[in-house]
């Protein structure tokens, strides 16, 4: 069974990630390494999951460590996308996002963007920065949705 990495562990990912993780191998991502020592003690200050919730996740680990998500074939991108005061999107975290996934993206790979964007955004912002990262062609060597 494929390993899914899912990267961002907010309101979305969290509870994404725990209910995955009741079911098959999946590695919860984030890149505030305080939170996920949170999360492994069991623990959710912001409340998206009780402790009872992440100990029935039994197939779920948490990392902060990129390398980590080399053994996973199928990420799901699930960072917040905020505006600024003029109600333009901030794309850095998903751009940084991408670049993260790139790092370990393998040709056959799975990416899945889940985060509120504009329609275009993950063909024109997202699908480069992987590409770029990665060396890898978009629907040549691995697949995006």
């Amino acid at each position: 069974m494929k390993k899914i990495g899912i990267i961002g562990l907010g309101y979305i990912g969290l509870p994404l990630t725990v209910e995955f993780g009741k079911q098959r191998p999946v590695l919860g991502f984030d890149i505030n390494a305080k939170r996920i020592e949170e999360l492994r003690s069991g623990q959710d200050h912001t409340l998206e999951c009780s402790p009872e919730q992440l100990k029935e996740a039994v197939q779920l680990t948490f990392s902060h460590e990129i390398e980590e998500l080399k053994a996973c074939a199928i990420f799901i991108v699930t960072v917040p996308t905020p505006v600024d005061q003029a109600n333009r999107p901030d794309m850095t975290p998903l751009i940084k996002a991408s670049q993260t996934v790139g790092q370990v993206l393998k040709r056959g790979d799975i990416v899945i963007y889940e985060s509120t964007v504009y329609p275009g955004a993950t063909e024109e912002i997202c699908v480069p920065e992987l590409e770029k990262t990665s060396g890898l062609k978009f629907n040549q060597d691995f697949h995006c949705g």
